[in-house]
């Protein structure tokens, strides 16, 4: 007998916590590579994305465990959860230009997977990869796409995903 989607989605939450917190350290530590705290970012928010879309939705269990995304659609479907949209009652226009900037985030912090579109967009935060005649280490990359998380708006979504792990008992993607 298999195990049940509420013990996978509660073990993801906990290995999610767990990834966050190194991200946490890491990220607070000028010495370490950008590339070791965006790794664990991405690990985050891919294992509690499929928390939440383990519990609450009704994708295939098998396409959320073997796939390495799906956090940006989790954050759209998140901002859009009654308690979010609860307390952006009235500020509408707000919650979309959130979602819209959010996505665009969350899919570059997808991409940090080497799994992920490495055809296109192979500066993951794990491997070497090639451009050109050069191979660049992750330790070396800046990772401008995601320069945002430096500023306001990404704080704001580091907040979305900090909610997202703390709340993940009470708050619900749908109902």
């Amino acid at each position: 007998m298999a195990p049940p989607r509420d013990a996978w989605a509660a073990a993801f939450a906990e290995q999610a916590r767990s990834d966050w917190s190194v991200y946490r350290l890491l990220a607070l530590e000028p010495e370490v590579a950008r590339c070791h705290a965006l790794h664990y970012l991405q690990m985050a928010c891919e294992k509690i994305a499929k928390a939440y879309r383990a519990r609450d939705t009704a994708a295939e269990l098998p396409d959320l465990l073997g796939r390495h995304v799906g956090f940006a659609k989790f954050v759209s479907s998140f901002l859009l959860s009654p308690a979010v949209r609860q307390e952006f009652s009235g500020k509408e226009a707000q919650l979309s230009q959130l979602r819209a900037a959010f996505r665009h985030l969350a899919r570059g912090i997808e991409k940090l997977a080497p799994a992920v579109d490495r055809q296109d967009a192979p500066e993951n935060a794990e491997y070497p990869w090639a451009r050109g005649d050069e191979v660049i280490a992750p330790c070396r990359y800046d990772y401008p796409s995601l320069s945002l998380l430096r500023e306001p708006g990404g704080r704001t979504f580091l907040r979305l995903v900090e909610r997202a792990l703390g709340d993940f008992e009470t708050l619900r993607l749908s109902r």
